[in-house]
């Protein structure tokens, strides 16, 4: 099994107002819009009800970006925090991929951690 096959994955916990997301591999263009179409999906109630949210992101297994992706990337962030995310935990295995995802985000309220767990406690630590 190729370890950089692109794979994601979106749910949404709309009682905690959080949208988990999980994304592994190297992504290409297409499969970046269609995980922008998913985002978008299963934000959208939240969006809708004009409340604030947060997002989990789990990029255990995600890879540095190529230089396309990566823009989608900040623009996916900075327009997520027009519609209401704000606050970001990513929990990520990866150094390079970790240090590129807190440059092309910087300036946006996002924390990167090693655990699931640590990522949740700041995630949720306003509750």
């Amino acid at each position: 099994m190729n370890e950089l096959a692109p794979k994601f994955l979106v749910s949404a916990d709309l009682e905690r107002k959080e949208v988990h997301f999980a994304c592994s591999g190297y992504f290409d263009m297409p499969t970046m819009v269609e995980f922008q179409r998913e985002l978008l999906a299963k934000s959208k109630p939240l969006i809708e009800r004009h409340v604030s949210f947060r997002t989990l992101g789990d990029l255990r297994g995600f890879v540095t970006q190529g230089r396309d992706v990566a823009e989608v990337i900040r623009t996916v962030v900075m327009e997520s925090a027009k519609l209401g995310v704000t606050r970001t935990a990513v929990v990520s295995d990866n150094a390079l991929a970790k240090m590129q995802y807190l440059r092309i985000n910087e300036g946006i309220n996002v924390e990167v951690f090693d655990t699931k767990g640590e990522a949740l406690g700041w995630l949720r630590a306003d509750d």
